[in-house]
């Protein structure tokens, strides 16, 4: 009899405070969160999906952790979740300042209880299992505070590291912390965060935390993430997971934001974006020079802003974004000459243009354009300037001379601090190279050479070469084109590898002292009319069916230098 009592005191104390709730506000519509299946559903007991923002680390972005930033973007955004991301760890935190965080999670909280909205209490940490015991005592107080309240969701865990694992140290975790909250607050929805930077939904679900009302986190970057991602998400849905996405937001190109919005979409997904501050990076919605907390004006966005409120003020439903054209600034900026060097930065235009790169650098009094890449200062022989952030999708025009006919040698320098990208230039619209992987380098900064390949190309002026990156992950500072047959050498040059006679009207012979890698001869055309692989024998003899005319030899050595030799056939 007590304990039907104190049910019915619960649910009238839950009805007092949802109707305290402004009416048609998120939570007044909504009620209380909770998991049912692979979804998140309201006291209909129907599928809820909202859009909403994340605030900053509070030790470094804690100026907007206050209610007349949460009452903009409740009104200017139709922000329906905020997120408080309170920092804890990292300098200035909550091990450090527990007072002045948890001040900060307090506005917040009590700023969005006012208006109507849910709000993720989060424990902002990749390492939460290294502070269980502050983080019980925290969240014990938080439910104790703020249980009752239908807006509030706890997160327990931000982004634990790929290394740590989930059945023996997430998990445990978890579920102490939930089992105390639980004491205090039993209803409340819980969200914890998934091994790899919030990623292996899939991990968490087949070893799921037992609680009645749990959800598991995915956080994911547009231009960093891709259908791989969308597909263990998927996966996990399909295996009945509930998931969360606490967090979104982009780090380099924004070409397949609208894919990761359809795809939360369609499968019914609530989430916040990342974030709410005016640093320089690509995540940031308010730009550098945006100085006001809240009444912010279209200048005070950045593109990537105005696209996420886009979305969020109709959520689920949107106004597809218009795409700027790309546009030159001087047509065309610079032509180069082949055979000889492009030069990664002296592009003509580039889309799409994901809006953020846009460094001192890279608009050298107004040099070069605002693209989805980053001109940057190089490192590598003769200095100057390589390009960076460069992501699947976009591409890189052009303007060349070719000057000569032949068949050229095409190398890359390029930089990877852990490989797997890729790509393939176009001439003119046709495939000039196939796909070209990139290899690792080790740093960012560190430069080698990367065969493209040999193409066949005969004079032409004002010539699109487009460069498009098929896969991310490299920088390029330049892309050289080397006329194989011009640039003749004298073969008494040379005495490790001879080619002669020079003229012959039957055969022609090649000695060597070290082992080479590839002989081929070239007609003037630049065609290959014969080629051998590893050649070890200390003389042979090839070219007699060659017909009357000039070619060019080119004898690739084992120490990895190149001679050329030029012979008549008579």
């Amino acid at each position: 009899m007590k304990k039907s009592c104190f049910a019915i005191i619960g649910t009238l104390l839950s009805l007092q405070l949802l109707a305290q709730n402004p009416i048609g506000s998120p939570v007044a519509t909504h009620g209380l969160l909770k998991t049912k299946g692979n979804r998140i559903v309201g006291m209909a007991d129907t599928a809820v999906s909202m859009g909403g923002n994340s605030l900053f680390w509070s030790q470094w972005g804690g100026e907007y952790y206050n209610a007349n930033t949460i009452k903009w973007l409740k009104k200017d955004w139709n922000s329906k979740i905020i997120r408080a991301a309170m920092g804890v760890d990292e300098t200035g935190g909550y091990i450090s300042r527990p007072k002045t965080e948890k001040q900060k999670v307090f506005n917040v909280v009590d700023a969005c209880i006012a208006e109507g909205l849910y709000v993720i209490i989060d424990w902002h940490s990749h390492h939460a299992e290294d502070y269980k015991t502050e983080s019980i005592a925290f969240f014990k107080e938080m439910a104790t505070k703020y249980g009752q309240y239908p807006n509030v969701i706890y997160e327990l865990y931000n982004e634990p590291l790929n290394t740590t694992s989930w059945s023996q140290t997430i998990k445990p975790y978890a579920e102490e912390v939930a089992k105390e909250i639980r004491k205090i607050d039993p209803d409340n929805l819980i969200l914890v965060g998934t091994r790899t930077w919030s990623q292996e939904v899939v991990e968490a679900g087949n070893n799921p935390i037992s609680d009645p009302n749990l959800a598991y986190v995915l956080h994911f970057y547009v231009g960093s993430h891709f259908q791989e991602l969308r597909n263990k998400a998927k996966q996990a849905l399909d295996n009945g997971v509930p998931i969360f996405v606490s967090e979104w937001g982009v780090w380099g190109s924004d070409s397949d934001m609208e894919n990761w919005m359809n795809f939360m979409k369609d499968n019914q997904l609530n989430w916040c974006n990342w974030s709410i501050i005016t640093k320089d990076e690509p995540s940031s919605v308010l730009t550098p020079s945006s100085s006001s907390l809240d009444n912010w004006t279209e200048s005070d966005l950045t593109t990537i802003g105005k696209k996420v409120k886009n979305y969020m003020l109709n959520w689920p439903n949107w106004t597809p974004f218009a795409v700027e054209p790309c546009t030159l600034k001087t047509a065309p900026f610079v032509t180069m000459n082949l055979p000889g060097i492009v030069e990664a930065e002296n592009f003509d235009a580039g889309c799409p243009d994901s809006s953020y790169h846009d460094t001192e650098e890279s608009n050298q009094g107004g040099k070069y354009r605002t693209n989805g890449v980053d001109i940057e200062s190089c490192t590598d022989a003769g200095g100057g300037f390589s390009l960076g952030y460069m992501d699947k999708g976009e591409w890189l025009s052009y303007t060349v001379n070719i000057k000569e006919t032949g068949t050229y040698k095409v190398t890359a320098r390029v930089a990877s601090m852990s490989g797997g990208g890729s790509l393939r230039l176009q001439l003119d619209g046709a495939n000039l190279t196939n796909e070209i992987a990139i290899p690792s380098t080790g740093d960012w900064q560190n430069w080698e050479e990367v065969s493209l390949g040999e193409v066949s190309l005969t004079p032409k002026n004002a010539t699109k070469l487009k460069l498009l990156v098929t896969k991310s992950g490299f920088n390029l500072n330049k892309i050289s084109f080397e006329n194989l047959v011009s640039g003749i050498e004298d073969a008494s040059a040379y005495s490790s590898a001879k080619v002669y006679p020079t003229v012959s009207e039957s055969k022609f012979y090649v000695e060597t002292t070290q082992k080479i890698e590839q002989i081929s001869a070239y007609n003037m055309s630049g065609v290959i009319v014969f080629q051998r692989n590893n050649v070890q024998d200390n003389q042979f003899s090839f070219g007699e069916s060659f017909a009357k005319g000039a070619y060019v030899v080119v004898l690739n050595l084992k120490d990895g230098s190149s001679v050329k030799y030029k012979i008549q056939k008579q």
